[in-house]
């Protein structure tokens, strides 16, 4: 199949990281969904692959790279999913603070706009916006995984 063809796993992975990463920057000029600290990590992350993906197209070297890159995206996209449905702990900056009564006599409350990393800040077809980030950085994973396997296969019966 042409879609696990390096190339051209490779250009529709540089297609759907810099997708993702545009969609999140025009719902948050745009629609004003504010992104906590982890979605600002995640939207670079996808930048990345998107240049390495790039330059594996060109460079066989960087196909080492592209999978490390695209392994951490899953992995922090796994990471950032457990902080918002709470099975772990997330960075203390990110996380919503308890209100105390010095916080709830404070005039301040109503206008702190801060976005947390451990609630769910806006949703897509009524699934939220981290468990897309994780479902499509695995299927992206799973598209360089693949193409990249099939290609030392290939790479090993055409030496043999």
């Amino acid at each position: 199949m042409d879609i696990f063809k390096p190339k051209t796993a490779y250009f529709i992975v540089f297609i759907l990281a810099t997708s993702l990463a545009c969609c999140s920057i025009v719902a948050q000029l745009f629609f004003e969904e504010k992104p906590c600290q982890l979605c600002l990590i995640s939207r670079y992350m996808y930048l990345t692959v998107g240049v390495i993906s790039v330059a594996s197209i060109k460079f066989d070297v960087m196909r080492y790279m592209l999978l490390l890159t695209v392994f951490l995206e899953l992995s922090f996209g796994l990471y950032h999913l457990g902080v918002e449905n709470h099975w772990w702990i997330g960075p203390q900056s990110c996380v919503a603070e308890l209100p105390t009564l010095e916080s709830s006599m404070s005039s301040n409350v109503f206008e702190n706009t801060k976005t947390y990393c451990d609630r769910v800040n806006w949703t897509i077809f009524g699934i939220s916006s981290t468990l897309w980030n994780f479902l499509l950085s695995a299927f992206i994973f799973w598209l360089v995984s693949v193409s990249y396997i099939l290609d030392l296969y290939l790479r090993k019966i055409k030496n043999e």
